[in-house]
Parts: C-alpha cells; structure tokens; sequence
C-alpha cells in the first residue's frame, strides 16, 4: 500500500500522516475467520462461479459501510482515477473548458498551447457529440467524462459554429486545470480578488503567483474567495495559510484517536519564504469546507483576518488515502483537526465575522429544459420566475406556475432584448436571461461588496 498525503471536505477527504499505512502490519482478528469461511463456503457450493475479486471488493465494502462515515470509502477504476486526477489537478483531455449555457454545451475558453486550441476549437463553439456520439442531452459532467481520457489517445468532437457542425480529432494530452483565477476589485483597483476552487497539488504556485500578478497591477489588499471550495489537499493548505501568517503562527492542530495533538505553525518550511503582508479578508459559505476552513481558521485566529459570508460546512476530520493496486484505494478518516485555539468545528463549521451572503436568485442551479410555455408547472418554471423578478419583471407570485402573468413577463424580457416576442421560452432566451443574471451578480455579490468594505476601513 502506498499512501497518499491529502486532505478534503465536502465529499473528499485526504491524509495527514503518510506513515500511518494500514497494511503495514496484517493480522487476522479471530472475528474475521467468520468473514474468511463464508469465503470458503461461497466460493465452494454457490449455485454459479463467482470472482474471488467481486466477494473481496464487496467485504471490503461492507467494512466501510460499517464506520457509517461518509468520508472513509473503498474506491475503485473510475472513482479513483477521478479522485486522482482532482487531487493533481490534471488529466487526459483536450484543454477546453465546457459550461451550461440553458439547455447547451458550450466552449468556454480553450487553453494556449493544447490540442483543442490546435484543432481550431472556440469560445462559443456548442459541443454536439463525442465519437460520433450525441451530447446535446448530456450533462456538463457526463460529456466532460466522454472527452477525458488516457493521454496519447484520440478522441472525435463535433462541434457547431455558425450554423455548420464540423468534427475534429485530437489527440488527448496532460491538461494542468487553473484551481485559481484572480483580477481586480471592479469597484475598488486596489483590492485584489483571488478565487480558490479547490486545493490541489498545483494549488499554492498558482495562488503565490495570482498574488505576483495582482500586486503588479496595483492590488494593495486582497479578497481570498473560499466560497464553494470542498477542500483539497492538506500539505496545499498549510503552504497557503503559511503565506499569510507571521512564522511561529499555528495554522493548525490535529488529534489522533489517542488524544495525541500534533501542532502545524508557519514557517519557511512551508512557504519558502513568500509573505501576504498586505491586509486580507476570506469569504466563506456552507460549501467551505475541510482544507478551505484550515486556512479561514488559520487566518482569522492567527492573523485576525476577517471571514465574511454565511456558516462554513463543518468538516473536522482528516483521511488518509491509501492505494491498493492500481485500481482501488481505501480512503479512512485517521484524526480530527482543530483550530489554532482549539475548537473542532465539525458539524458546526466556521462563524464569519460579517453575515452576507449570494441573493437567493443566484443559488438557481439551472433549467432542465429550455421549453417553457403557458400552463406549465415544473421547478424550471420556478427558477424562471425568480430569474425574472431579479431582473425586475412582474412575475407574481412565484409558484412553479408559468401562468398568464409570467407569459406577459417572457414577452417584455424578450422585447426589451431583442429577441423573438413569443411568450415562451427557448435557448436563446434563456441564454440571454442567464447572461444579464451574471452581470447582475457582480453588482450584488453582497458578501464581495461587504470584504471590500471591510478591507477600505
């Protein structure tokens, strides 16, 4: 077995200690000869053959359904590999990146320098099949999954532009993913805002060089966005929290099962010597979790960095990871960590020091179907009529109902933008409505508003 060091909230979760590997010493329990004759019995008078393989994995199974912790489970092939590539942060693809644009698959960037900037791939260019596959109907998840895949490989993407679908082949390379993204404060140049998607392997370099950047343009104080960010790697977290505390500062303290705390502080050791000097305030959110809260508790207990936002997600335990072939891994939660003063925030996560948070329109996770018309009644109809009122149109009561009030809304949405007045709805209304609502957010992420604020005093 070999271990892997990492560390994650949400729905992840990654070592601490690598020499606490499980397979080091193997015995076999008097409880576990119960486990091995049903083996025996199984495999010697089951009324078909059956693979020593899928019994194996199905004990191995059952012993992790037995800690009911949703955070220690067997992995295996897919979810693995998965997990793998989000912990390195790269993977078998083409470099472009595809989002959702209402019922849509759409390019929304392409990176310099990788196959599918080669291939004459665009921003706007809709993602139609994979392999001669359609996946007009498919996820963003499911059509990424259908383009990633073991590097050197080909993979055949029809994509339509200007009416006119055209398919190319590529050949799959190790794509590094940006984990962090930063620019300026549109409302104040000086403020600098770094967003954080997860902590990976690459994770630090690219957060101390979003800090080179900004500070070359002019930032002077710096917004680190923590919101949505599951957590990630450990090691990652404590380089990062290192950055912005004095050396000596503790940044974390994690406890074994024996009681035994082990406390991590700030150091060279860590950050190589790269300080945040400048002022900093962390946003946070109930999907701010593990490794995302070692470093808002870190900042904020040992530097006094303000948390703005709503209550974190809660995750106070670490996991270890350890392989078991090259196909299957076992990740196990082995200690809890807790805050530089000594809390352990699990299950209640972390208090902002400010209360803000996204408007309620904001969290639509999107629309199913793009086809919305009178008499209608769905969650979609829901989210449409939020989408509306947001944008300051006379929906009535918002019901599920797209009654003849929302028709009149959906015919001045679309006159007021020049689309075709139908009263119903279709891609390129929604599009245009998902569009105008992320412009909106950027005036009314009230928890950025309320950092800025903090930051100016």
């Amino acid at each position: 077995m070999a271990v892997v060091a990492l560390l994650v909230g949400g729905g992840l979760g990654y070592a601490l200690h690598p020499e606490l590997n499980p397979g080091d010493k193997i015995t076999v329990p008097p409880a576990f000869y119960k486990v091995i004759g049903t083996y025996n019995s199984i495999k010697a008078n089951y009324y078909k053959p059956i693979s020593s393989t899928k019994l194996a994995n199905g004990a191995i199974n059952g012993m992790m359904e037995s800690l009911d912790d949703k955070f220690s489970t067997y992995l295996q092939n897919e979810d693995k590999k998965n997990l793998d590539d989000t912990m390195s942060a790269s993977f078998g693809g083409i470099g472009a990146t595809i989002e959702q644009n209402g019922t849509k698959l759409m390019v929304q960037s392409v990176q310099p320098t990788s196959p599918a900037k080669k291939a004459g791939l665009r921003a706007g260019d809709q993602l139609i099949a994979v392999n001669g596959k359609s996946v007009e109907k498919k996820s963003v998840t499911e059509a990424v999954a259908k383009i990633r895949g073991k590097i050197g490989t080909s993979v055949k993407v029809t994509i339509r532009r200007d009416s006119s679908d055209q398919t190319v082949t590529m050949t799959r390379a190790r794509i590094t993913q940006a984990t962090v993204t930063s620019a300026l404060n549109q409302t104040d140049k000086s403020v600098g805002v770094i967003t954080v998607a997860t902590f990976s392997e690459p994770t630090a370099g690219q957060f101390e060089n979003a800090v080179k950047k900004l500070r070359k343009e002019g930032a002077k104080k710096f917004v680190v966005d923590l919101r949505g960010n599951g957590g990630g790697e450990l090691n990652t977290a404590l380089k990062m929290a290192s950055m912005g505390l004095k050396n000596g500062k503790t940044i974390v303290k994690v406890q074994d099962r024996a009681g035994k705390t082990q406390v991590y502080k700030a150091g060279k050791g860590y950050d190589e010597g790269f300080k945040i000097t400048e002022p900093i305030a962390v946003l946070i959110d109930g999907d701010s979790a593990s490794a995302s809260e070692i470093l808002a508790a870190a900042w904020n207990q040992s530097a006094g960095v303000p948390l703005i936002g709503s209550q974190s997600y809660g995750k106070g335990t670490v996991q270890n990871v350890a392989e078991l072939g090259d196909n299957a891994e076992v990740k196990l939660t082995i200690a809890k960590w807790l805050t530089p003063n000594g809390s352990w925030i699990n299950h209640k996560g972390l208090t902002p020091t400010i209360k803000a948070d996204y408007p309620a329109w904001a969290k639509i996770a999107g629309f199913a179907t793009a086809n919305m018309k009178l008499g209608d009644e769905s969650t979609d109809v829901k989210s449409l009529q939020t989408s509306l009122a947001a944008l300051g149109y006379d929906v009535g009561t918002v019901n599920g109902y797209f009654g003849p009030t929302v028709q009149t809304a959906v015919q001045k949405f679309q006159q007021d933008n020049r689309l075709p007045v139908t009263g119903q709805t279709n891609d390129a209304t929604l599009t245009k409505l998902i569009t105008l609502l992320s412009a909106k957010l950027q005036n009314d992420d009230t928890a950025m508003a309320a950092a800025v604020k903090q930051l100016d005093k």
